[in-house]
């Protein structure tokens, strides 16, 4: 086994050109556990992997790509429904399994799907660029056995499964992470749908909770986030869920605060809200952030770009989706807290809300591309 450790690019790039890679089995990291892959087109080194692990039958290998624009660069159809939710989690430790009518993927298709995911590891991902070709991944282990995830057995009592290994780090690895979560798009046209909708069925539960998977699927949560999440981030929620619910724009709004919650709203946000016929202004209970409602949000927009840049430094994996609203709709600086100003001040501050929420929701209509800037 030939063990590449943080390797540059430029040496990657050189043994890519020499065909290294061809045919041969790879130990990689995706940023949540260790894997065997190879190209999807080395059909020898498949065979293999299927023979290391055991299988009796046609693998369902994962397929990592590098990004969300290789779909687009290489023709490959994303179902309008599901784009949403690759953006909440990818790259990330979700696969997905949707309709591929790609040839090139034939060998890799069950029932006419595949599953497909874009990993953590920017390395990784760098890595598959330069291939110029997808890698298939699987767990370590002969089959119904529990998967390997420790670099030192892997590297003792596997390393004849593996012609190279290319890893990001030499050490420190989680021992106890999780796989990812397999969800199956199943489209309200397939003959296996019962409901009539489109549906989501979990394959596996992994790292991320099916559940949460799932009420990402049926309507992506947009939480905006401030300081005590009092003032000015429920009148965004509020303001949002309601101009929502008015157009049938799939899209739900949540709120929290940096602090401990457990308060009602301010009273001059409840007033202007209250004013304005959004009456659920009454019911708000200040709550705190937490990794998990970070995870299964779509958007996470602050009030403030302190705010923004506390979060992304708490949640690194997350930071492609937290903005400052103010940012995400084209605008500079933050919105001001009016909290122990007088009525006037909120006002004013409820009407700069109010104005990013319209134009947030304008961009939000037209979001179901792969290749739209997010920022």
């Amino acid at each position: 086994m030939v063990l590449l450790i943080r390797p540059s690019l430029r040496k990657l790039e050189k043994l890519v050109a020499n065909g290294a890679f061809d045919n041969k089995t790879i130990l990689h990291y995706t940023g949540d556990m260790f894997g065997i892959g190879c190209k999807i087109f080395s059909f020898e080194a498949i065979e293999k992997i299927q023979k290391l692990k055991g299988r009796q039958k046609k693998p369902g290998f994962i397929v990592l790509v590098p990004s969300l624009e290789w779909f687009e660069k290489e023709g490959i159809y994303i179902p309008d429904k599901i784009i949403p939710l690759l953006k909440q989690y990818w790259p990330g430790n979700l696969t997905v399994i949707f309709k591929c009518d790609e040839p090139r993927f034939a060998h890799l298709a069950i029932e006419g799907k595949v599953a497909f995911r874009i990993p953590d590891d920017e390395l990784l991902r760098k890595f598959i660029e330069l291939l110029k070709e997808p890698i298939i991944s699987t767990s370590i282990n002969i089959s119904s056995l529990p998967a390997e995830n420790d670099l030192n057995r892997l590297t003792t009592f596997y390393s004849e499964w593996f012609d190279y290994a290319i890893l990001p780090q030499n050490k420190n690895y989680p021992y106890n992470s999780q796989p990812s979560t397999i969800v199956e798009y199943i489209s309200s046209r397939e003959e296996k749908n019962q409901s009539g909708f489109d549906e989501l069925k979990c394959i596996r539960e992994g790292s991320i909770p099916c559940y949460v998977v799932k009420n990402s699927f049926e309507k992506p949560t947009i939480l905006f986030v401030c300081t005590a999440n009092i003032c000015r981030s429920p009148i965004a929620e509020k303001l949002f869920n309601h101009y929502a619910s008015k157009i049938n724009l799939p899209y739900s709004a949540d709120s929290a605060g940096l602090l401990p919650g457990g308060q009602a709203i301010s009273a001059a946000s409840m007033q202007l809200l209250l004013e304005n016929g959004i009456m659920e202004a009454k019911d708000h209970i200040a709550k705190q952030i937490t990794p998990e409602m970070i995870q299964g949000s779509y958007l996470v927009l602050t009030m403030e770009e302190r705010q923004r840049d506390f979060l992304r430094m708490q949640e690194p994996k997350q930071t492609r989706k937290i903005f400052t609203l103010n940012e995400y709709v084209g605008e500079a600086g933050d919105i001001a807290d009016p909290y122990g100003a007088d009525l006037d001040t909120y006002r004013e501050t409820y009407k700069i809300i109010n104005d990013r929420i319209q134009r947030l929701i304008e961009k939000l209509k037209n979001s179901n591309s792969i290749l739209k800037d997010e920022s």
